[in-house]
């Protein structure tokens, strides 16, 4: 509250709270005084802290002063050592806010003031006063700020959890796509998501540290860092050093992470585009990058990676993970429906069935159970990244799909697995378990990578043991290149279907 929404009586009350407190904490531990000619004397004699002697020598006047006991509780609490030979320290108005509450220290400093003194810093002192009463005020405002803070978090932490837009509406505003992009990586909830989807960063981890002996001194480079946890895995796993390069505002945490683990001198953070930055050596012998979307392409980070790949990976590096694979599959349940197109035939007692129509052009992002799976996965692309070019990662690829039990096809289900090998010389395995990595798909454990669902406008009947056969294509939204455009076209009894779903 401010002083304009309480009343004199209140603030009577808060001043008689300020008077009436007896008992004064040493500014360098825990223990009690009843005066505060006790506190100096006890200060003087254990932590030859002489506050007379530095007032004194600092000229020091009632702001001063609060400053200086703000300064030594806020050091103290963070375990550090006071520097009083810096006189700067006292003009900070940081040091103005208490650190303790109710701090009798504080409160009783004028009390100590000559007459003469008092007289000269009269105004002062009621500046103080009004300091103390703004604090108050700030304070309240702050913890409200807080809770509207973690709401507006929670908020976006459930969008993210669907999944992180890049919208062609930034264009439109006149901000670009990237500028989105890297922003939204600027937040501590997608970093959270990410980290705490144990499938993710336990493949990364495994890979790094049950292979150390390929990361023994050699030169690493992560691309698009985030917090530093590949960097920090690297680092810990013997590497000369690690180069970690990010463009969102998200690596100034890295660098305080690094800082925390005592890897700073392991790690030098690049504040930039990899695309644009200059590494400090010529090549590297890894790179390593989390750089997997929804849909695996989705938001094309893939393309800095392989631009860093052909700009400082020494020949015969390695790139960590090593491949991927997309997977496709068919569901002739009902239910995958009932979400997306059948809750709007009634909503709250009234048809919005026009709203139906979008739901068919876009790429739905969610936990499919595996009891929907009614094809056999078919792997209809594979992303070597030692090899494949940026032209690969937008390509057309044929499918075929053998349908395992009747029922209406209702939706094209597609996912990607990722596997990690030790050279770039090495045969990928045919199956993630013979070796590292993980999937993404509805047979595993749920990632928040999720699965993909492309609900289909025609639901032709299929029966046990037919064939599903066509071709799909992925390609960059023309709107956003960060977004993601899928068409799939298919032949069943000799009709031919085509649908475009769009992820953004």
């Amino acid at each position: 509250m401010d002083k304009g929404s309480a009343s004199d009586e209140e603030w009577d009350q808060v001043e008689e709270i300020w008077e009436d407190e007896s008992t004064f904490q040493c500014l360098f531990c825990k223990d009690m005084f009843s005066s505060l000619p006790e506190l100096w004397e006890h200060a003087k004699k254990v932590h030859n802290f002489d506050f007379e002697q530095l007032k004194k020598q600092h000229q020091l006047d009632l702001y001063g002063c609060f400053k200086l006991v703000n300064y030594i509780r806020s050091m103290v609490k963070l375990g550090e050592t006071p520097d009083f030979s810096d006189a700067s320290v006292f003009a900070n108005e940081k040091y103005m806010i208490p650190v303790l509450e109710n701090d009798a220290v504080l409160f009783s400093l004028d009390e100590e003031e000559s007459d003469a003194e008092q007289e000269q810093q009269s105004s002062h002192e009621a500046s103080s006063r009004n300091l103390l009463r703004e604090n108050a005020s700030l304070k309240e405002q702050l913890n409200a700020m807080s809770k509207q803070l973690k709401a507006l978090q929670t908020q976006k932490l459930e969008e993210l959890t669907n999944e992180v837009k890049t919208t062609s509406i930034a264009t439109a505003s006149g901000r670009d796509n990237d500028s989105y992009y890297f922003e939204g990586y600027a937040s501590n909830d997608i970093h959270y998501l990410m980290l705490s989807d144990a499938v993710r960063t336990d493949g990364y981890r495994d890979f790094i540290y049950g292979n150390k002996d390929i990361f023994k001194d050699k030169i690493v480079l992560d691309v698009g860092c985030g917090t530093g946890i590949l960097s920090m895995f690297a680092a810990k796993a013997g590497a000369k050093h690690v180069y970690a390069v990010d463009n969102s505002n998200i690596i100034h945490l890295a660098i305080a992470n690094a800082a925390e683990n005592d890897l700073s001198k392991d790690i030098t953070f690049i504040h930039g585009k990899v695309e644009e930055i200059k590494l400090p050596v010529e090549h590297v012998d890894i790179i390593i990058s989390e750089w997997m979307g929804y849909a695996l392409t989705f938001e094309s980070m893939i393309d800095s990676v392989l631009i860093a790949r052909d700009r400082y990976l020494a020949p015969g590096g390695l790139l960590a993970p090593s491949e991927t694979r997309l997977v496709l599959t068919a569901t002739t349940n009902t239910e995958v429906l009932e979400e997306y197109v059948d809750f709007w035939s009634n909503v709250y007692g009234f048809k919005m069935n026009g709203m139906k129509d979008a739901a068919y052009g876009e790429v739905h992002v969610q936990v499919v159970p595996e009891s929907y799976v009614n094809a056999k996965p078919f792997e209809f692309q594979t992303l070597n990244m030692h090899s494949c070019a940026v032209e690969n990662v937008s390509f057309t690829a044929p499918f075929t799909l053998q349908i395992e039990n009747a029922g209406p096809l209702c939706a094209f289900t597609l996912w990607f697995d990722t596997y990690f090998s030790r050279k770039a010389s090495d045969a990928i395995p045919s199956k993630i378990l013979e070796g590292y990595g993980f999937t993404t798909g509805p047979h595993g454990k749920p990632t928040h990578w999720k699965q993909c669902v492309l609900l289909l406008r025609d639901r032709p009947f299929m029966e046990a043991g037919s064939q599903v056969t066509g071709n799909i294509e992925f390609s960059k939204n023309k709107d956003n290149n960060r977004d993601l455009d899928v068409t799939v076209c298919w032949d069943l009894q000799d009709k031919h279907y085509k649908q475009t779903f769009t992820l953004k």
